[in-house]
């Protein structure tokens, strides 16, 4: 009956201390170098076992809950329930409205990526009543980036004219700021507004220009480069020859819509979530 209480672990910890205990003896006794070589096998066989009789910390329970409770977030939010007549793009929409927050836009974005391909849980329109209730940029760009992958990029080429009016600004960090949203749209027409760009004065919106035509291009857009693989400045000639390798392997229709891989390439990241 005693034996019952103790776990598997507890009597092979038990067995190899007892185990070490012996050939500790035979130390004093010889000096071989196998008993020794024996000796440090076991002790390493100790340690493992303590190791794994050690509790799970508490800081590793709660990352293991918070992704818990992510996962299940998702799928309340993916699921709808009897009782509740409100449709998924709805419950989004109040979702993010009352626990604002990076975090939970996150959430948001991830939950419409899920259901990308599934216009029969969220039909466009929904999609469209979405986007038009949004003011979180990142949100808005993929939800048009979701309608594009159904075959209507209404919602992008929006987000492109607002863009081709930013890019004007005199502020090349500005500039900048929205070149970095455009290149996450991972669509060819934001090429359009892109790239006059890569012929700007600054050279660090320059490069920008340049990252984001890689990003959104196609062979197409290859032509705007000019001149710039002779570029005086080797960062400049560099990058420019760079986008034009990758450009050419796209055919003129490659990025007119958008991939579900695209879309999850550019997703914020959830804290927590499990991967």
């Amino acid at each position: 009956m005693g034996l019952h209480r103790y776990s598997i672990g507890h009597l092979l910890l038990a067995a190899a201390i007892g185990a070490a205990v012996c050939y500790g003896m035979l130390w004093f006794i010889s000096n071989d170098a196998q008993q020794r070589e024996k000796i440090a096998a076991l002790e390493q066989q100790i340690q493992t076992l303590q190791l794994a009789q050690k509790p799970p910390s508490r800081e590793s329970d709660e990352t293991a809950n918070q992704a818990l409770n992510i996962e299940q977030l998702r799928k309340d939010l993916s699921t709808r329930f009897i009782g509740d007549p409100r449709t998924l793009g709805e419950k989004l929409r109040d979702f993010v409205a009352q626990n604002p927050g990076e975090q939970n836009i996150a959430i948001a974005c991830k939950v419409v990526a899920d259901l990308a391909e599934n216009s029969d849980a969220m039909a466009n329109e929904e999609l469209i009543q979405l986007y038009n209730n949004q003011t979180h940029a990142e949100f808005k760009r993929v939800i048009a980036q979701v309608l594009s992958l159904r075959g209507d990029n209404s919602l992008l080429e929006q987000q492109v004219r607002t863009a081709q009016t930013e890019l004007k600004s005199d502020d090349p960090q500005a500039r900048r700021q929205v070149l970095g949203a455009l290149a996450k749209t991972r669509y060819a027409g934001a090429a359009k507004a892109i790239a006059p760009l890569v012929q700007d004065a600054d050279s660090t919106v320059k490069l920008d220009a340049l990252l984001a035509l890689r990003a959104t291009g196609n062979e197409s857009h290859i032509k705007a480069l000019g001149n710039l693989v002779g570029d005086p400045d080797p960062s400049v000639s560099w990058l420019a020859q760079d986008v034009i390798s990758n450009l050419e392997n796209l055919s003129t229709k490659a990025r007119t819509k958008v991939s579900l891989n695209d879309i999850n390439a550019e997703l914020p990241v959830i804290a927590g979530a499990a991967n």
